[in-house]
């Protein structure tokens, strides 16, 4: 479905620069003509703090530091430089840029972060801005400030490296990847290039199962070598999925921060409290340097409506300040944009601007008098944006009890009269398979809403709402880490909404991809729909079918003897019988501590119970997977499942007597390699030591925890 998305794209590696200070033969030219001085006389105090990314790779850091007897110690003279530095690399971007569009391709490369430069003013001077997980460190706030020039500037690609994990080749779940991209998702991203390794057999010097990039440093091997390569194409229909949403027309945020910061040496959370996100705000960042982009624009009191369209700006305290960007927020403020001061009034001016600091605040401190300009303090400044009005496009209100965090990213196609809300229940840090959590999202959509299922590629009316003016309310529960889309369609062949449930005494749930709802609550319940009648909704509250006794055969994927040859994967099957479902290496005396390959799971349960005759269909519950899995019942393939929380309708599937469930699932290599890590190598070389490259710890593998069929019966409406 994607597929052409970037093939029209010329992409460049990051800049790896090996030097204790970045400079080019026309740098102190370029200096003198942008800051009316010579930077020759400071080139001291330039030598600590300048070289960026490079120290990784071999440079020296110089151990001292020199400085001014100027009130900033010369801090104003640093900040030159690097202002000068973005400059000269924002050139060059666009000669990039120019060259590749006379080529006839777009220009993608990931934009100055790790260097002593203002990342956000030049990201819009490539055509696919790419950001990666692993210099990001999978930080949603990270994300948020790549994305926000990005989308202010109209760019539908932005990309991200993904998946690259330290220590962890041959480790990395799907689960696990997924999540890195999830959160990638709700900061902005919005297309992903996995890391993987060459698809051909064998190479010189290199050990089974296959040439390893990075001496076995990074995640992940992706290949056909690997037991879960026939299993990728669910997961990889999801992600094509969510960037077919993530690239659909513009993106909506509801607020802007300030952030002017001369060094991105690093990518920090940039705000900290959580009272935002827990509200349901969302929120980018803008550099005063990207101010003066074509669509930065003021209507109405939203800017950039063509494309964020920000409810307000935000400047802290804190922030750095530059004349220009003073200038462009008081024509934005006089022109009826609320503008936040949080945490007062901030003093401090990047670099020598040639206006006096005095000046600027005394601007800034002026516009105190328009009623669209607001002082708050810098704590819970969600409850002071909601006091002024300014309120979430999506306002989450979930149990307190939760320990997880929601998130959504919405996208605005006015072509089809669509929004999309994509919404991510993150769990970080907590056990897989933990972090449920329910609640409300009130969204500031009318029409027809859709659930939107990734993983299937289905689309399936909400059967449970309420609409009030210009909001919808739908309850929401979610699995730790999972995500749902929602689809708000205002189409002319939808000015007559389907019938829906606008109240009832038990929360309905509707099954994925079908038409019916179901009660899962105690009691039957009456539920009020959307046209006025009033039915009644059956109590599921079966007992669940609880499924035991399941065969097990292992298919351990090894070494051959020749540890040179790739292709030659020696593969021996083991079958067992279990009681219960336990990781591969708690099997009592199966010794499968350093075995990775396949499992093939069965089990016959009969249908219909007796304790639940008057169900009408059943949903398999498998709770969250481990790394892939694939079911199938009386021989026919199931959908694809979300290995956050493995559920799926069997009705379609089910026949009267004795049913046959077949669940298939892979590990990644990691125990398998456990025997023999002390004989690997790639182009000659062993696992890296000095990297901190170790032997991997034994991983759980397999189907684990309760698996049960629950019986439900469906309403249609």
């Amino acid at each position: 479905m994607l597929a052409g998305s970037l093939a029209d794209v010329l992409g460049t590696r990051p800049l790896i620069l090996s030097a204790n200070i970045l400079w080019t033969p026309g740098l102190a030219s370029s200096f003198q003509t942008s800051h009316g001085y010579s930077v020759n006389k400071y080139l001291p105090i330039l030598l600590a703090g300048n070289s960026g990314f490079s120290t990784s790779f071999g440079s020296s850091v110089i151990p001292v530091y020199y400085v001014t007897d100027e009130n900033d110690s010369g801090a104003s003279h640093v900040a030159d430089y690097r202002q000068t530095l973005t400059n000269l690399n924002a050139q060059f971007f666009q000669t990039l840029t120019s060259w590749a569009h006379s080529i006839g391709v777009q220009s993608s490369t990931q934009v100055v972060y790790n260097l002593p430069m203002d990342m956000l003013a030049n990201i819009p001077d490539v055509d696919a801005p790419e950001t990666e997980t692993l210099g990001f460190s999978h930080n949603i706030d990270s994300y948020r400030q790549y994305a926000g020039p990005a989308n202010l500037a109209g760019k539908r690609i932005i990309s991200s490296e993904a998946g690259a994990v330290q220590l962890s080749a041959y480790q990395q779940t799907i689960p696990e990847l997924l999540w890195d991209l999830k959160r990638s998702i709700v900061g902005g991203v919005n297309n992903f290039i996995l890391h993987g390794y060459p698809y051909t057999g064998n190479y010189p010097n290199s050990t089974w199962p296959s040439w390893t990039t990075f001496g076995y440093r990074f995640s992940e091997m992706h290949n056909r070598h690997q037991p879960g390569w026939d299993f990728y194409s669910d997961f990889m229909n999801y992600i094509s999925r969510v960037q077919y949403v993530s690239q659909s027309g513009v993106p909506k945020r509801d607020i802007v921060f300030w952030l002017k910061d001369t060094s991105f040496t690093s990518v920090p959370t940039r705000y900290w409290p959580t009272d935002l996100q827990n509200a349901g705000y969302t929120y980018e960042y803008l550099s005063p340097d990207d101010f003066n982009l074509p669509d930065a624009q003021v209507l109405n009191g939203v800017l950039a409506p063509s494309h964020q369209s920000f409810k307000a700006i935000v400047v802290r305290g804190n922030d750095t300040l530059t004349s220009s960007g003073v200038s462009k927020l008081a024509q934005w403020a006089h022109q009826g944009l609320p503008v936040i001061f949080s945490g007062g009034i901030p003093s401090n001016i990047s670099g020598t601007s040639g206006v006096s600091s005095s000046s600027i605040k005394s601007t800034l401190t002026q516009l105190l008098s328009l009623k669209n300009v607001h002082s708050v303090p810098y704590t819970n400044l969600a409850h002071s944006l909601s006091s002024i009005g300014i309120t979430p496009r999506t306002a989450v209100s979930k149990g307190q009890a939760s320990n997880t965090t929601w998130f959504t990213n919405w996208r605005e196609d006015v072509s089809i009269s669509t929004s999309y809300v994509f919404i991510y229940n993150d769990a970080t840090g907590l056990p897989r398979g933990s972090g449920a959590s329910a609640g409300n999202i009130t969204f500031e959509a009318t029409g027809t809403p859709y659930i939107y299922d990734a993983w299937t590629g289905n689309k399936t009316p909400v059967a449970s709402y309420q609409q009030w003016q210009n909001t919808t309310t739908i309850a929401i529960a979610l699995a730790g880490n999972q995500t749902i889309i929602l689809a708000f369609e205002r189409g002319s062949k939808l000015l007559k909404s389907s019938v829906h449930v606008e109240h009832s005494s038990e929360q309905l749930k509707t099954m994925p991809g079908a038409n019916y709802i179901v009660n899962f609550g105690h009691n039957s319940c009456s539920a009020k729909l959307s046209n006025g009648s009033t039915i009644t909704v059956p109590s599921s509250d079966f007992s669940p079918i609880a499924l035991k006794n399941w065969t097990l055969t292992v298919e351990s994927w090894t070494a051959p003897s020749n540890m040179y040859d790739v292709e030659g994967t020696v593969k021996t099957n083991s079958t067992f019988t279990l009681n219960s479902l336990v990781p591969w290496n708690q099997i009592p005396n199966a010794n499968l501590s350093n075995v990775s390959g396949r499992g093939y799971y069965t089990i016959s349960f009969t249908w219909p119970p007796a304790s639940s005759s008057a169900a009408t269909g059943a949903q398999l519950n498998l709770g969250s997977i481990i790394h892939t899995a694939r079911a199938s019942l009386n021989g026919l393939a199931l959908p694809p499942l979300d290995v956050t929380d493995a559920k799926v309708d069997l009705t379609p599937y089910l026949k009267k007597g004795v049913n046959e469930l077949q669940v298939v699932v892979a590990t990644p290599y990691g125990n398998a390699l456990r025997p023999i890590w002390a004989n690997l190598k790639s182009y000659g070389d062993a696992p890296n030591l000095l990297a901190g490259v170790t032997p991997p710890v034994v991983a759980e593998y397999g189907l684990v925890g309760d698996v049960s069929v629950v019986p439900f019966v469906g309403v249609r409406l």
